[in-house]
């Protein structure tokens, strides 16, 4: 018996840490990190296209633009980046009203944060859900689109931040954390063990108390009577 009651304790132990063990390292899902190679020649940065109507609730003309060494970048209203539009794709840096701001870096690792609060989420978790499969636009310091990628996939890690990360046409969606398949099977199972210990702790008590015979039952009776 005490051996299971050391398997229930470590069946506890396992779902308590199937729980939290996307949460070691935590990372800021308001917060996208974007990085690019085999880019077209002229990129100054990418930006991140997500598919939302113009009639939608969070669409807006535009928002501002990003700013690269502090200085805001000449993209305007009427720049090439703010106009796309195509298959319902548009600029979720310029077009999305909780876009808060889009930090381009000399050193490759751009910075896009999004504005969320306790009542409304708009972080990039919230974005894919809403929007579906991102794409990416390859965009020049005057704003000019120079190539757009495919829809992205997506992949998660533990140990990479939220973010995108494109090579020529294809396109990453990075999300933080354990694949939530893969959460819900350890979830699973992890419960599974622990609802069947006591019941196999039951069911082998029972049999162990069947196979006491009834002249050991006599025997034991009288070495106490001695």
């Amino acid at each position: 018996m005490k051996k299971l009651f050391a398997l229930l304790s470590a069946a506890i132990a396992a779902f308590s840490m199937s729980i939290t063990a996307s949460a070691v390292t935590h990372y800021d899902p308001n917060i996208g990190h974007i990085t690019y190679e085999n880019a077209p020649e002229g990129t100054v940065y990418m930006d991140v296209l997500v598919k939302m109507d113009t009639e939608d609730q969070n669409f807006v003309t535009f928002t501002q633009p990003p700013t690269h060494g502090g200085e805001k970048m000449p993209i305007t209203a009427e720049s090439d980046i703010a106009k796309y539009n195509e298959d319902g794709y548009v600029s979720l840096s310029l077009h999305h009203k909780k876009a808060e701001s889009f930090e381009i870096n000399d050193e490759g690792d751009d910075l896009m944060t999004m504005h969320s609060t306790v009542q409304v989420s708009s972080d990039f978790i919230d974005l894919s859900i809403n929007y579906g499969d991102f794409k990416a636009a390859y965009v020049d310091g005057e704003g000019k689109v120079l190539g757009v990628t495919d829809v992205s996939v997506t992949e998660y890690s533990r140990q990479t931040p939220y973010g995108f990360h494109a090579d020529g046409s294809s396109l990453v969606f990075q999300r933080h954390g354990a694949h939530p398949a893969v959460i819900s099977v350890t979830v699973f199972l992890t419960g599974l063990v622990i609802i069947s210990l006591p019941i196999v702790a039951v069911f082998i008590y029972r049999k162990r108390s069947k196979r006491i015979k009834p002249s050991d039952l006599a025997g034991n009776a009288r070495k106490h009577m001695k």
